[in-house]
């Protein structure tokens, strides 16, 4: 339907449906988390108990797939020469410690710091942020 009133150029009937997509997102979320508040914790608990092995098995699976593709899409949006270190690093760390994501989001985030810091220092001489790739791509942004 978007796209149909895009072709009309009619902008207020795509705001409409764009609103109208939001709203029902969110009752997607409310719905279920308005039950959970009615339906008593050892009705959930035994439902998940009754569930066959089969299942609760291909739902670890999936799990682990969501982590896999999440990982896919960032490297996908991210991947370039500047930042191709920083992964190297984060997997690294991540695969020989026992550090929480939250530490490692951390460790992260200090790092970006560390490389914004330098990257400003070595522009310095030359009089602005020019010829920093990283630089560039951000600022399009």
């Amino acid at each position: 339907m978007m796209d149909a009133a895009a072709t009309e150029g009619n902008i207020r009937k795509i705001e409409w449906l764009q609103i109208l997509g939001i709203c029902l997102q969110g009752l997607r979320i409310a719905i279920p988390a308005a039950a959970l508040l009615f339906i008593p914790a050892e009705t959930v608990k035994a439902t998940l108990n009754a569930m066959p092995e089969w299942l609760t098995t291909g739902m670890a699976i999936g799990g682990g797939m969501v982590v896999a593709v999440g990982y896919a899409m960032v490297i996908n949006m991210m991947a370039n020469r500047e930042v191709w270190p920083f992964f190297i690093i984060g997997f690294v760390v991540a695969a020989i410690s026992q550090l929480t994501l939250i530490a490692l989001g951390a460790l992260g985030f200090a790092l970006a710091l560390i490389y914004l810091n330098l990257s400003e220092r070595g522009n310095s001489s030359n009089g602005g942020s020019k010829g920093d790739p990283l630089d560039d791509i951000l600022n399009d942004y």
